[in-house]
Parts: C-alpha cells; structure tokens; sequence
C-alpha cells in the first residue's frame, strides 16, 4: 500500500517536519513537504495527495482555513497539532482524524495506514466515469479498449478534482483554482469552457448533464 501513497507533510517547525518526513520515507511513503499555509495550499493543488498532515499553527494563517478548502475538496485530513481545544471543531468541519502533540511516531504511522486503508487511496488508482478510466499517476484517460484520449492539463487536472470528490459538487471558484497555471487567473467561464471540451472527449452531449453534471449557481460533480 504505501509504495505508492503520497503524503503532503504541512509543518512550520523545520526540525519537526524534517523528522517526521524522514521517518514516514523510511515507511515507503512518498513525502511532499510545506511550511506555510500559502505553500501547503499551492503542493495541495499540484500534486493531488492521498492524505494531508496538517499543523494548525502556521506562520501566514490559521490551519483550520486550509482543512476547510481540503474537506470541501475531498482530500483526506489528518490535524496534527498542539492545539487539543480545536479537536471538536477540526472534527465537525470533516478532518478525518486528529493526533496531539507530542505523540507516538509508530501511533500517528498506525493512523496513517488505517486512514489510507478507509479513504481507499483514491489518487493512486484508475478513477472511473462512464467507460473510461482516469490513471492519475500517468495522467492519462483512457477508454473502455486502453486506448489514451489526450488530455490537456487543464483537462486532466479538473477532471481529476471532480472524480476524487466522489459524487460531490465541486464549485466553479475551486475549480477556477485547481487549473489556474501559477500566477495566472483562470475565470469561471473558462472552467466552463473546459467541461463542454471534456464532454466532448467523454462522448458526452455538452448540453445534457450526462457525465459532468452542472449544478446551477453552484459548480460541476462527476457521475462515475
């Protein structure tokens, strides 16, 4: 399970961060690291983890803020925080668990793996929708035969955000940010621009709700 499993380490202590890293690479876990809540945010966006390690005391902002973008986004969160007052809220706003400060490496590893475990670690399968198939680690689509449907990155990028929601609707402000290239601006109408491109590649009339389902004033969810 973990050789694949990709883990999105947000900690401002260098010392704790790098300690933690290390022990959970010598797990076989794939490991990115963040400081602050600023870059944990943009690591979050880009490389679609399995499961997010998140401080709550960060140098640019309060945690909680991040985990609520990450909830509504479907990726699985774990607070790891010296603040036990904030465990109710965390675990009312959608955190999938929450470990104290100090804690037992081999406990937090243990939480990890039964995380992992219930989530299903949906970023390192082949998300299904319709006929086809989504293969996150290649970036790739492809249909019933295996054979590829080319994909931009603005395509594959949405279209990954809106199987690993699971059913849920994703809005088009999120949306607008998953596929925004950094330091662009990438506007509501242009995710709508994409959706109608990725219909067309699903087989999928732009103008029924097939696949890609509109949620007026709302945003997208896929059907899979």
């Amino acid at each position: 399970m973990n050789d694949s499993a990709a883990i999105l380490l947000i900690e401002d202590d260098p010392a704790q961060r790098l300690l933690l890293a290390a022990y959970l690479r010598q797990a076989a876990f794939q490991v990115e690291e963040a400081a602050t809540l600023a870059e944990g945010r943009a690591k979050a966006l880009t490389s679609h983890p399995c499961l997010v390690l998140l401080d709550l005391n960060l140098p640019d902002g309060d945690g909680l803020e991040l985990a609520r973008e990450l909830i509504r986004r479907a990726i699985p969160v774990l607070i790891v925080t010296s603040r036990p007052k904030d465990r109710l809220l965390a675990l009312e706003l959608g955190a999938d668990d929450f470990v104290e400060k100090p804690y037992d490496p081999r406990e937090l590893l243990a939480r990890i793996q039964n995380l992992l475990r219930r989530c299903g670690e949906p970023s390192t399968h082949a998300l299904p929708i319709g006929g086809f198939h989504l293969d996150v680690p290649g970036r790739r689509l492809l249909d019933e035969r295996g054979r590829e449907v080319v994909l931009t990155r603005g395509e594959f990028d949405l279209l990954a955000a809106l199987l690993e929601a699971r059913g849920r609707v994703v809005s088009r402000a999120d949306l607008s940010e998953i596929v925004s290239p950094e330091g662009s601006t990438v506007c509501s109408r242009s995710v709508d621009t994409l959706i109608s491109r990725l219909r067309r590649k699903l087989a999928d009339d732009p103008r029924n709700t097939g696949l890609l389902q509109t949620v007026p004033g709302v945003g997208y969810r896929a059907q899979g």
